[in-house]
């Protein structure tokens, strides 16, 4: 279930639940694809969301800095600053909740080998 999104200029950041705890992940604007590469899984919802602000902070700042015309410098530095406080956010709650996620290609890897792997028990 979808809990909440953050967009940066081309992609979604989407918080959605996960059996594992809040999984982030990356949805293209344009086409609605999900990007199979990029997603992490926080155990709590409030570093969560933080890491989803800020990637998208992160996004529309590179986006930006491509596109920068000098009459556009202001807007260039309100996301510049917006990049640095929502990773200042995410570092603080990260360490305070000690949650710093696990890429989801990991997790898959772990369910594939626990679904492949038979168990042993030894005496």
């Amino acid at each position: 279930m979808l809990l909440t999104a953050s967009e940066g200029r081309h992609w979604r950041y989407e918080v959605c639940e996960h059996a594992d705890g809040y999984l982030v992940q990356m949805r293209d604007l344009e086409t609605g694809d999900l990007d199979e590469e990029f997603s992490t899984i926080f155990r709590t919802l409030p570093v969560a969301f933080a890491y989803a602000e800020m990637s998208a902070a992160y996004e529309r700042y590179a986006a930006s800095e491509l596109d920068t015309v000098e009459d556009e410098q202001i807007e260039f530095e309100q996301i510049e600053f917006d990049v640095e406080a929502t990773e200042r956010h995410f570092i603080d709650l990260s360490d305070r909740l000690q949650d710093v996620g696990i890429n989801g290609g990991a997790v898959q890897a772990w369910e594939r080998e626990r679904q492949r792997s038979s168990i042993r028990l030894l005496h």
